[in-house]
C-alpha cells in the first residue's frame, strides 16, 4: 500500500504519495522505502514561513484581490515599530468599517518592513478587492504613499509568500515579533486529506491544471511522487474598477512588481 497525502488551498494544491514501511519488510527493503518516506516528509512537512503563508494566500485570495504597499512621508514616519502598527491598525479599522457601510468583508493578511533599503518603515498588505477600491485606500492612508497591482498568479502564489517573507529571513526575526505576517481573523484554512492507496495507483494532475513543481523517487521497492500544481480558474471577479486616479495625491496602480 501507498499513503498518500493532499493539502488544498482554494486552487493551489500540493499532492504527495509514497509507499509505506511494513515491521515484515526485510532491511535492505525497508532502507529503499525509507528514501522514499523521508522524501516525502520533507516535501510536506512545511516548516518555511514562506511555505504556510503561501498556502494561506491560496486558500483566502485570488486574482481579483489587491497587494498594496504602504509607505509614508517625512512629516508622518513614525519613530518605532509600534507607532506604524498603530496608523496600521487604524487604516484597516477604518477601511473595515468602510466596507461593512456597503454590505463588504475585509479580508487581510499585512507584515511592516524597515530592516533593508533605505530602512524606512513600511507596510506590505494582500486584501480582498472589490473593484472600487484604489480611491478609498488613497483617501484612508494619508501618511504616504499607496501602490497598489492586482495578484498575480502567473507563478503560484510562492512567489508573492517568499516576498512578503523577505525581512523576517534575512534580517533579525525579533523585529517582527513570533510571527512573520499578521492576518485577519476567520481566514479560511488549507484542508489536508491523508489516505491510502493501492500500491498500483499513482498521482496525476487534472486537465487543464498547471504544474508548479514536483519531485520524485523510484527504486525497485518503492515510490515517491511530489506535485504542486494550480487548478483551472472558475469565473473570478476581474478587479477592473479604480481606473480614475484621485486627483488629490499621488497614490499608484501598478500592474508590475511592488517595490520593496
Amino acid at each position: 500500500m501507498k499513503r498518500r497525502k493532499t493539502i488544498r488551498a482554494g486552487r493551489l494544491v500540493h499532492d504527495c504519495v509514497y509507499t509505506m514501511c511494513y515491521p515484515s519488510d526485510a532491511p535492505r527493503v525497508r532502507r529503499a522505502k525509507q528514501k522514499c518516506s523521508s522524501a516525502a516528509h520533507q516535501r510536506m512537512n512545511l516548516k518555511r514561513s514562506a511555505q504556510k503563508l503561501e498556502l494561506l494566500l491560496a486558500a483566502n485570495f485570488g486574482s481579483g484581490d489587491l497587494v498594496l504597499s504602504l509607505d509614508y512621508d517625512d512629516a508622518h514616519l513614525p519613530g518605532t515599530r509600534e507607532e506604524a502598527a498603530k496608523l496600521l491598525k487604524k487604516f484597516l479599522r477604518q477601511l473595515r468599517q468602510h466596507r461593512r457601510r456597503n454590505g463588504g468583508e475585509l479580508k487581510y493578511i499585512y507584515v511592516t518592513e524597515g530592516l533593508h533599503g533605505d530602512k524606512r518603515l513600511h507596510h506590505h498588505l494582500v486584501v480582498n478587492g472589490t473593484g472600487r477600491d484604489l480611491e478609498t485606500l488613497c483617501s484612508l492612508w494619508p501618511y504616504g504613499g499607496v501602490d497598489l497591482c492586482a495578484v498575480s498568479l502567473r507563478d503560484g502564489y510562492f512567489a508573492l509568500a517568499e516576498y512578503l517573507t523577505k525581512e523576517p529571513r534575512n534580517g533579525d526575526r525579533r523585529l517582527n515579533g513570533s510571527r512573520c505576517w499578521v492576518p485577519s481573523k476567520d481566514l479560511a484554512k488549507p484542508e489536508v486529506e491523508c489516505s491510502r492507496i493501492p500500491d498500483s495507483l499513482t498521482l496525476s494532475v487534472p486537465p487543464g491544471a498547471v504544474v508548479l513543481d514536483r519531485d520524485s523517487v523510484c527504486n525497485e521497492y518503492g515510490e515517491f511522487l511530489y506535485l504542486k500544481y494550480l487548478l483551472p480558474a472558475a469565473a473570478e471577479p476581474v478587479n477592473d474598477g479604480d481606473r480614475k486616479r484621485p486627483k488629490k495625491r499621488a497614490c499608484k496602480k501598478r500592474k508590475g512588481v511592488l517595490k520593496s
